[in-house]
C-alpha cells in the first residue's frame, strides 16, 4: 500500500472512530434499537469475511429496519439505520459501534493460524431512551456504555464458532455480557453469499437490572411492579442473512433475525407486562465499498 493510500486509508480509520465516538451526541440510541444496530453490519461484516478474507476496504451503506422500539417491546416501526464496515486485512475489523484488533490469528498478527482468531475489543452500547416507547414512560433514560473485552473464534470449514466478553468501563449499565455463536457460509461466491447465525448471551445483574429490572422510583412513576433481576442467559437469537453484489462496488444486503428473551429477562415486567419476549427484525441495505 503506497504512501497516499495509506495515508486515505488511515485517515477514513479516523474518521469512522470519530463517527463512533460521536454518536451518543448525535443521539443514535434514540433513532434505532442498539442490537438491531449492531446485528446488521454484524451479519454482514460475517458474509464479507467468508468471501474475501484478507481484503482491505470500506463500506458505507443505508436502508431500512422493522424491529420492536426497544428490546423485549411489541411495537414494530421502521427506521433508516446505517451500515459502516471497515477491513484491514485480517488485523483490523470495524462493524459499526465494534472493533475487532486479530493480535492471535490471520497473516499478520502476532500469532498466525489459518483457523484461529483472538484479541481485544470494544463496543459502544448507546443505551436506550425513554421516549423510544410509550412503554417506557417513568423508566428514565440509560446512558451510552463503553464496553471493552476481548473474542476469540474457531473456524472449520463453512462453520465458525466465536466467542466474546465484555464489561462496561462507563456509567451506562457497568454490566458485563458475554456471547457464543455459532456461524454458517450457507452458500457463497463472488457475487452471492448466504449466512445464518443461531447464539446465546448472558448478562451479568447489573446489566438485566439496567435494562429489564423496575426499581422502586421506576415502579411509582411507570405503575409497574418493582422487579431485581439477577445474572443469566438473556437471550438466544436466530439470523440469515444475504450480499448480492451488483457491482464492484454497489451491493445489496438483506438480514432477517428472531430473539427469544430468557429467563429473568422474560419474567421483567417490560417484557411480560407490556412487551414480548419474542423480538424480530428485518433489514434490507444498500452499501457502496472503496
Amino acid at each position: 500500500m503506497g504512501m497516499n493510500m495509506k495515508s486515505k486509508f488511515l485517515g477514513t480509520v479516523a474518521a469512522l472512530c470519530f463517527v463512533s465516538a460521536t454518536a451518543e451526541a448525535q443521539n443514535i440510541g434514540g433513532i434505532f434499537r442498539d442490537d438491531v444496530f449492531s446485528e446488521a453490519t454484524t451479519m454482514a461484516g460475517d458474509l464479507m469475511d467468508t468471501v474475501m478474507p484478507g481484503v482491505t476496504n470500506v463500506r458505507i451503506g443505508l436502508g431500512p429496519v422493522l424491529a420492536t422500539d426497544y428490546e423485549g417491546g411489541n411495537h414494530y416501526d421502521v427506521r433508516l439505520a446505517p451500515i459502516i464496515s471497515l477491513r484491514y486485512k485480517d488485523l483490523i475489523q470495524v462493524d459499526n459501534n465494534q472493533i475487532r484488533l486479530n493480535l492471535f490469528g490471520g497473516d499478520n498478527a502476532l500469532f498466525e493460524s489459518t483457523n484461529f482468531r483472538a484479541g481485544p475489543m470494544v463496543k459502544i452500547d448507546f443505551g436506550r431512551n425513554e421516549s423510544d416507547s410509550v412503554d417506557l414512560t417513568g423508566m428514565g433514560n440509560i446512558g451510552t456504555s463503553f464496553e471493552m473485552g476481548a473474542f476469540a473464534s474457531y473456524t472449520m470449514g463453512p462453520l465458525r464458532y466465536r466467542v466474546r466478553v465484555r464489561q462496561d468501563v462507563a456509567s451506562g449499565h457497568e454490566g458485563m455480557l458475554g456471547d457464543f455463536d455459532i456461524s454458517l457460509a450457507v452458500y457463497r461466491s463472488k457475487q452471492l453469499s448466504i449466512g445464518s447465525r443461531i447464539g446465546t448471551t448472558w448478562a451479568d445483574g447489573k446489566y438485566m437490572r439496567t435494562y429489564f429490572g423496575v426499581n422502586t422510583t421506576q415502579s411509582t412513576a411507570s405503575g409497574m411492579a418493582v422487579y431485581t433481576p439477577t445474572s443469566g442467559i438473556k437471550d438466544v437469537s436466530l439470523s440469515v442473512g444475504g450480499e448480492l453484489k451488483v457491482t464492484p462496488s454497489w451491493a445489496f444486503i438483506v438480514n432477517a433475525g428472531v430473539q427469544r428473551l430468557m429467563n429473568k429477562a422474560n419474567s421483567s415486567p417490560l417484557v411480560d407486562v407490556r412487551g414480548s419476549a419474542n423480538q424480530f427484525s428485518l433489514g434490507a441495505y444498500a452499501a457502496f465499498a472503496f
